[in-house]
């Protein structure tokens, strides 16, 4: 059997022989026997998502390479901060500069890449094979086909469309790929994202046909293959709607696309999706898309989650909590040279950076810290003073505990957006408020939060925000740690990236080497870059 894919060839074979390991082993099996059972087809389905989520949680350590590409995201995004880890410095370091796509790791772009195409190979080859006959589950008079075959048919169905959705959402171009015929070894047919993410969407889209069409079969996926959560056909469903809403929103590489999103649309998806009545998986303060964290599994781990919370060289970025300062040492911290600028204490009434005894005494999702660990390597400009505390003190929380990757929270502030540039303000206000109001600050109008000296959220002028900044911003502060792709794709599609960011990914140079296609990169003064 010919695989789908070609420099990720190895990634796949890997996640199927190896999904409990970091190391790779030579004794990996060829691709016929990867898919010679219907153990090793049920398997491959399980790998496949855990690819998916390595890449998009930080989790890829083939190459002992931790917090990658997640962190760099953040970084971009201006949710977190570090020095020399997880390769933030290749895209996130002040100046932003051109992104090297040849002489370095190419890890930011290269792991993802690697990892999604893997994951989309897997899931394409098992939905030929399951074209080819085989049979999945007791067979019998009752499942003459199998009784888990369409099970596994909804879920490969489900990681090929997440793949092309994230290929399409990390990468300005790509390869498009399905079981109905084989992909070219050395195609160099790349598709512009807008292709990936509906080819994406339609394969999510054929996922929810798939599962409606059983919708009351109680077989759930095993816990093996989401570790520790068996998700049924109707959490399927609210799946792939949410994750298309999402496809939607954040494609948009600038203001002028986030723009023209037909949002009535978005609210449509949104009203099948995760927060539908019966989808409720949580567990404590982790809600939605959830998996067990298990330090020996890879695609399980959230390296992001781990980042967030650390107290050395990751830590929160003043970009992040910034805008809360009501003392104006945010705007002395933006107007400061880079050289010269240090980690500052904010004031602010928002009782999740600081309680009220003090503004260095403990938020409720995040806490001051006195001293400083990050390295100076890169000079005290990414220093922050904060880390999270949102998931407990612990910083190997990403590591072991359990790990969302899409919740509810995030699914009402997409609603909010659509409704607030539907013109809906009312509806917008109401999920906006909620979690303002229990922060401690005063609730929002039409005309934004009360231009008083608390104002929460300030302009970068430390001018009071209006409606639209207090939704940014407590959409930020409320996302923080669900997802590093949130606060990237968010950043550009609101025009908010730090000039010459990037505003998506190369296809790796090795990768254009191999093909013989002419090089090329963002980020700087590059076209393509954020203005």
């Amino acid at each position: 059997m010919k695989n789908t894919s070609r420099t990720w060839l190895g990634a796949a074979l890997l996640l199927t022989a190896c999904q409990s390991l970091d190391i790779v082993n030579t004794n990996a099996p060829s691709v016929d026997d990867a898919f010679a059972t219907p153990n090793n087809v049920e398997t491959a389905i399980g790998s496949a998502f855990k690819g998916w989520w390595a890449s998009t949680s930080g989790d890829d350590l083939r190459q002992g390479i931790t917090y990658t590409p997640a962190l760099a995201l953040a970084g971009l995004g201006g949710e977190l901060t570090a020095v020399t880890l997880g390769q933030f410095d290749d895209v996130a370091a002040e100046p932003r500069s051109e992104y090297n796509n040849f002489d370095a790791g190419q890890w930011v772009n290269r792991l993802p890449y690697q990892s999604y195409y893997a994951s989309l190979a897997m899931a394409t080859d098992v939905l030929r094979i399951l074209d080819a006959g085989m049979k999945l589950g007791t067979v019998d008079a009752a499942f003459p086909n199998g009784r888990s075959t369409t099970r596994g048919r909804i879920w490969a169905k489900f990681v090929q469309g997440l793949s092309h959705l994230y290929i399409g959402l990390y990468f300005d171009k790509g390869l498009i790929n399905d079981e109905t015929k084989p992909l070219d070894p050395y195609s160099t047919d790349f598709r512009p994202y807008t292709e990936l993410i509906a080819k994406g969407i339609a394969q999510l889209q054929e996922t929810i046909t798939l599962a409606t069409t059983v919708i009351s079969d109680t077989l759930r996926s095993p816990t093996s293959w989401v570790n520790g959560y068996a998700y049924s056909n109707a959490d399927v469903v609210k799946l792939a709607n949410s994750f298309i809403a999402r496809g939607k929103v954040y494609g948009a590489r600038t203001p002028t696309e986030r723009a023209a999103i037909n949002w009535s649309e978005v609210l449509t998806f949104l009203d099948r999706g995760i927060t539908a009545p019966g989808f409720s998986y949580s567990s404590g303060s982790k809600q939605g898309f959830i998996q067990q964290a298990d330090p020996n599994i890879r695609g399980t781990r959230s390296y992001y989650v781990r980042g967030g919370q650390l107290q050395t060289d990751a830590r929160v970025s003043n970009y992040l909590l910034g805008p809360a300062d009501t003392t104006g040492r945010y705007q002395t911290w933006l107007n400061t040279p880079l050289g010269t600028r240090a980690a500052f204490i904010i004031g602010t009434p928002d009782r999740r950076i600081h309680g009220a005894t003090g503004q260095t005494s403990s938020g409720t999702v995040f806490r001051y810290l006195s001293s400083q660990t990050m390295s100076t390597t890169q000079g005290t400009y990414m220093h922050s003073n904060y880390r999270s505390i949102k998931y407990g003190t612990v910083s190997d929380t990403g590591e072991r505990g359990v790990n969302s990757t899409m919740t509810p929270t995030e699914m009402n502030f997409l609603r909010a957006e659509a409704l607030l540039r539907l013109n809906r303000t009312a509806e917008a206000i109401a999920l906006i408020n909620p979690s303002r109001v229990a922060a401690g600050l005063a609730p929002v109008t039409a005309t934004g939060p009360p231009n008083t000296p608390s104002c929460v959220p300030r302009r970068n002028d430390g001018t009071c925000g209006d409606l639209w900044d207090a939704f940014v911003y407590e959409k930020r502060i409320m996302t923080f740690l669900t997802e590093a792709t949130i606060p990237w794709a968010d950043a550009r599609g609101w025009g908010k990236l730090l000039k010459g960011s990037l505003m998506q990914l190369p296809v790796p140079g090795r990768e254009l080497q191999t093909l013989g296609l002419p090089y090329y990169t963002f980020g700087g003064t590059l076209p393509g870059s954020a203005p």
